[in-house]
């Protein structure tokens, strides 16, 4: 069976349009944004789509996953983070969640904000000039980088109160897009003209994770990470999957409860917000010319002229990617409306019903004989684009100056 992971991961990548990633959909749709703006290729774009999974692959997801795995895989998946217990460590504080309670500041955020600036700078600026790596390995190093980097700063915006503030009578305020829509002003932009953070009118707030019983304030009240905002309430006894709309009631798009139009309008706005600031902090960090030299030397990578064999391995990445995001219920959610909700179906049912299209039918077969029979071989088969987190340290790079060991921040700002 396994002679045929090849050739099955092939026929995955021609069923799956490239519009729809495969990282949980809302970040997997940022990544494809930065690259078309800044014309990466789309092997290269799909490298990055995997350093953005990254602090959820070595942290929430992979957790949550793993009850929906078979013995066999839940055993492989175990065994890959605790070969790397370092990268899992890392990956708690590349999500802006609110840990021991000691975001309780904007200055606080201003200084995660800037120190992940200098520290993806300069790791990016290091493996594009270090001596001993080969093309391969560099260029993976930089995409992968700079995606986990992405990472962190997307889930500011959905993680956090930033779009309940009320921005339309402050400078610069909202911003116009196309359709109607709009954005609120990123933290740069609005630090570009508001000056210093501590004497805002207002203080920004992220959900308290893991989410303690009992407070208003969690992760799962707080977050924007899915276009229904309906959440498994860990902080729950039981567990319940339950609206958070009426704690995102606030600002200048305001979701209402049993109001869809209204939830989704919300979600959206956050994540419109979070487009403008991956768009903007690609722009910050090429402000460092060795940084931008970096990317410049990895964005237009071309996996099927010169490497045919890691398009296989880059292949694996992302429906295992995908295959752990559905199995989480991290893809939209756990149950995701219209066409997202097709890919997961197949992996969790192995069967989406009599209606489906042809296509869709045989790619549940696949999926389905993917996840059961071949997950372990899956995590060895991608191993160019997890291992470079374990040999080269890269999410404990960009969390140098945030983390300790103890999970909580080194925050030097008070």
């Amino acid at each position: 069976m396994l002679r045929r992971i090849p050739a099955t991961l092939m026929l995955i990548a021609l069923l799956l349009s490239p519009a729809s990633g495969f990282d949980s959909f809302w970040h997997a749709e940022l990544v494809h944004k930065v690259g078309d703006e800044f014309g990466f290729s789309e092997d290269a774009r799909k490298i990055m789509q995997l350093g953005n999974f990254s602090p959820d692959f070595f942290g929430p997801v992979s957790d949550f996953a793993s009850s929906h795995l078979s013995d066999k895989s839940q055993q492989a998946l175990s065994q890959y983070q605790a070969n790397d217990a370092q990268s899992h460590e890392a990956a708690i504080f590349l999500h802006f969640d609110n840990l021991a309670g000691q975001l309780d500041s904007n200055a606080r955020f201003d200084y995660l904000f800037n120190q992940l600036l200098q520290n993806t700078q300069k790791a990016l600026a290091d493996f594009g000039k270090r001596s001993g790596l080969d093309d391969r390995t560099r260029k993976t190093l930089i995409l992968v980088t700079l995606g986990a980097s992405l990472h962190a700063v997307q889930d500011f915006y959905s993680h956090s109160d930033w779009v309940h503030e009320d921005f339309r009578n402050t400078q610069p305020g909202l911003v116009q897009l196309p359709g109607n829509e709009v954005r609120a002003p990123t933290w740069f932009e609005f630090r570009a003209k508001q000056g210093d953070p501590s004497k805002w009118p207002f203080q920004t707030k992220s959900g308290i994770y893991p989410p303690p019983t009992g407070v208003g304030e969690t992760h799962t009240h707080m977050n924007h990470d899915n276009s229904r905002l309906i959440y498994r309430e860990y902080e729950t006894p039981g567990q319940p999957l339950l609206s958070q709309a009426k704690y995102h009631d606030s600002g200048d798009v305001p979701a209402q409860e049993n109001d869809a139009t209204a939830i989704a309008a919300h979600q959206k706005y956050a994540f419109n917000t979070a487009a403008a600031a991956s768009s903007e902090w690609v722009k910050k960090i090429e402000e460092n010319k060795d940084a931008k030299a970096a990317i410049d030397s990895a964005k237009v990578w071309n996996l099927k002229l010169n490497d045919p064999k890691l398009v296989k391995e880059l292949d694996a990445g992302l429906l295992t990617e995908t295959a752990l995001s559905c199995m989480a219920g991290k893809w939209d959610g756990e149950d995701p409306p219209g066409d997202r909700g097709v890919l997961c179906k197949t992996v969790l049912d192995q069967s989406i019903g009599s209606s489906a299209a042809k296509t869709s039918n045989v790619m549940s077969a696949i999926v389905g004989v993917f996840t059961r029979e071949a997950f372990p071989f899956a995590l060895k088969y991608t191993g160019k684009f997890w291992d470079v987190h374990r040999n080269y340290h890269i999410l404990q790079a960009l969390t140098q100056d945030i983390a300790t060991q103890s999970r909580t921040y080194q925050l030097t700002a008070k």
